[in-house]
């Protein structure tokens, strides 16, 4: 029986990815009595059962190409011993949802995450009457006003949310920028990780010294080893304050040198250093 973990209920994007890992990697269908998918509330306990191997993998959100890095599911990913393999980009096509028979310009109070909220900023422009509310998850926030069975109020989810509670569309492109996407990482978990396995893409968790240039010649390394760098975010370090730690993602399929050699530079260069996913690109 193989476990699966993501967050949300059905019609939340990450189930959408999720359907998509198996499918695509797994080569079967969501209802396969060899799978158990299972649902969580927030990302802590998803991870957490994920290191004590009550579930084989995990779907994390983790970037958009809109908003930028996920940091909330990124921190929790740190000091962990989980590694994601796979990878998968999933269009974010947000709709206005409403009760059947409501009028948009009677909607007051829009419902949904308040990463989805920021991507359909356009949409409150163009209908002032409405004030974004920030919920749990654009899945639950259609959930909602169907307990709420109030015409006033709408919420912003993916178009299975929507026919799942049988709302009406009342603004079926309701996001800002066409071709939105997030990203996804599926973790699974995994001791003793190193970086000797040669891939398109490798991700990286590096704390250093607290001193001039640190950063700078971590960078020069990358370099002179003819690594693509592809992504850079800093994160602050739990119990340090203003001392920041680095996601660092990069493309090491042209490096000259290796991979194992590489790691013993960054080792030394680092305070702390954590890979947390080596994949072929499947975009």
């Amino acid at each position: 029986m193989m476990r699966i973990g993501y967050q949300g209920i059905p019609g939340a994007y990450s189930e959408a990815a999720t359907i998509a890992f198996v499918r695509e990697q797994l080569h079967v269908e969501i209802d396969d009595e060899r799978l158990e998918i299972i649902s969580y509330d927030d990302f802590k306990p998803m991870v957490d059962d994920l290191v004590a191997e009550k579930v084989d993998r995990i779907v994390m959100p983790i970037e958009n190409s809109t908003t930028g890095l996920i940091a909330r599911t990124m921190d929790i990913i740190r000091y962990q011993p989980v590694l994601a393999k796979y990878e998968h980009y999933q269009p974010v096509n947000h709709v206005l949802w409403g009760l059947p028979g409501a009028d948009i310009h009677q909607v007051t109070k829009v419902y949904s995450h308040p990463e989805a909220l920021s991507q359909c900023k356009l949409l409150f422009d163009r209908y002032p009457n409405m004030d974004p509310v920030a919920y749990i998850d654009t899945a639950v926030s259609a959930e909602y006003i169907v307990q709420e069975n109030d015409p006033t109020i709408a919420a912003i989810a993916s178009p299975r949310a929507g026919e799942l509670h049988g709302l009406q569309a009342l603004e079926p492109a309701a996001y800002d920028e066409a071709g939105n996407m997030t990203r996804f990482l599926v973790f699974e978990r995994y001791d003793n990780i190193d970086m000797t396995n040669t891939h398109d893409k490798i991700m990286l968790y590096i704390e250093t010294p607290h001193e001039p240039g640190a950063l700078a010649k971590l960078l020069q390394v990358l370099d002179v080893y003819r690594i693509n760098l592809e992504g850079l975010n800093a994160r602050p370090i739990p119990m340090k304050p203003f001392r920041y730690g680095f996601f660092i993602e990069a493309d090491p399929s042209n490096m000259i040198g290796d991979l194992e050699s590489l790691e013993k530079i960054l080792k030394a260069l680092s305070t702390h250093i954590q890979v947390v996913a080596q994949f072929k690109q499947n975009r």
